[in-house]
């Protein structure tokens, strides 16, 4: 069963929970120390493994931020409990940006349709800025013969719940995305959750399951050498990251347009200038046409939000992952 980890004051060490007295935040010292940061390495804390996609995004905008601030960004991957070590570390660090936390949908997700909902993105953390996203990708091995959708839905409609997909996870956004498409499909498939997205990987190459949904970064490297076959992608249109694989409304399914976002978060309580500042700096990094292609051809989409817009976008995103969720009758596994 995954671990939950209670958000909120009661719950916090007494550092996370003080505010620092406001004298002190308006003092020169405070100030003089704003415009020098960072003056030390900052750690970037990534609640996957190394290899999963959104170690992938942390280690592409850590190398802009490094870029930027001339100083070490230092990426620290703590993966368990669907993510929830990893955020619990950002939450119960001094809010002082030396600790920011590099988060996907995945966490949130899982929080948002857990039978308690574990941490508040507003009151726990400080939401800096939406970097990217990307669409996912439904994905085949080549030694499975099938070659496009319909040939999937074919033959699991021959044989339901015969073949099995992967998941990064019960509750995380790649079980999510399956039980959305086979939903819409009509079809049954067997579900076999990992422990993250890289042992998901590892079983789609090697044949021990069939289909699942992943990223185009995840992938990129395999479809080249030809070990797996991308046959939809879940979005509205198609997208710069994969412009030659369809999308499912035109395959005939509508409603499959899910994607994976990336965003930066600091401990909650963090001084709203210093949050301003660290958002421009990787934003200004990440504008150059140049550096948009690059990573776009890496399987990332640049976003770019202010801390404003991205604290007003995770409001919504909740509310549209539970009208979904409750759409499909989906049920979080423990």
């Amino acid at each position: 069963m995954t671990q939950s980890f209670p958000r909120g004051g009661a719950m916090l060490p007494m550092r996370a929970r003080l505010l620092l007295p406001a004298a002190l935040l308006a003092s020169p010292f405070a100030a003089r120390a704003q415009s020098d940061y960072p003056s030390r390495p900052v750690r970037w804390i990534c609640p996957t493994s190394a290899g999963a996609g959104t170690d992938f995004a942390a280690r592409a905008y850590a190398k802009l931020a490094s870029d930027a601030w001339k100083q070490s960004v230092v990426v620290d991957n703590r993966s368990g409990a669907s993510g929830m070590i990893g955020l619990d570390m950002v939450a119960d660090a001094a809010p002082d940006g030396y600790t920011l936390g590099f988060f996907s949908v995945s966490q949130f997700l899982d929080a948002t349709l857990s039978n308690k909902y574990v941490f508040d993105a507003q009151k726990d953390f400080t939401p800096i800025s939406l970097l990217a996203s990307t669409p996912l990708l439904l994905m085949v091995n080549t030694g499975s013969k099938i070659e496009s959708l319909q040939q999937l839905l074919a033959q699991a409609r021959a044989k339901p719940r015969a073949m099995n997909y992967a998941s990064g996870g019960a509750g995380g956004i790649t079980h999510f995305a399956m039980e959305v498409f086979l939903k819409r499909a009509g079809i049954e498939v067997t579900h076999v959750a990992y422990k993250g997205s890289g042992p998901a990987m590892m079983d789609l190459l090697s044949g021990q399951v069939q289909m699942g949904f992943y990223t185009p970064a995840a992938v990129m490297p395999h479809v080249k050498s030809g070990k797996l076959r991308a046959l939809a992608i879940a979005s509205a249109e198609r997208s710069p990251i994969s412009p030659d694989v369809p999308t499912f409304a035109e395959l005939g399914i509508s409603g499959v347009s899910i994607a994976t976002w990336y965003g930066l978060f600091g401990p909650a309580k963090m001084q709203p200038a210093q949050v301003e500042m660290i958002a421009r700096a990787i934003h200004a990094g990440a504008r150059p046409t140049a550096m948009r292609d690059k990573m776009i051809g890496d399987g990332l989409e640049p976003v770019l939000s202010s801390p404003a817009d991205f604290a007003k976008f995770l409001k919504a995103d909740r509310e549209q992952w539970l009208g979904v969720a409750k759409s499909i009758n989906f049920k979080r596994e423990s």
